[in-house]
């Protein structure tokens, strides 16, 4: 029970260090940022004020898993219907599972808005 928490809270640190560094970097941030990629480069272009929406959406994305994690019983229901050989270990897996892609959720938003603060 102990390990997806650990891994959650590596997240949530990585989305508190990357907001740090972003609320310091901020003024410095150009007005005008690239908000979308394609193959030749960036084409869509925003205010600075949509970096703080890739924080809010991540941070969203680990309230949800959060609930989750920290509430099992009420997103997992608990039968014999699992691959695993009991209910207990199939919903620490998934746990795992979605501990794990909360961090790589974290350092997605945190590459892509980061990539446009520091230069």
């Amino acid at each position: 029970m102990k390990l997806p928490k650990i891994i959650f809270g590596i997240s949530v640190m990585l989305l508190l260090v990357y907001s740090g560094v972003l609320l310091i970097k901020y003024p410095s941030a150009p007005e005008i940022i690239p908000i979308h990629y394609s193959a030749e480069g960036p084409d869509g272009f925003g205010n600075k004020i949509l970096l703080w929406l890739g924080v809010a959406f991540n941070a969203l994305l680990l309230v949800f898993i959060g609930f989750i994690l920290f509430f099992p019983q009420k997103m997992f229901v608990k039968n014999n219907d699992y691959l695993e050989s009991s209910p207990e270990k199939a919903i620490k897996n998934r746990q795992i599972f979605l501990s794990v892609v909360s961090v790589i959720v974290t350092l997605i938003f945190c590459g892509l808005s980061l990539k446009e603060i520091i230069p």
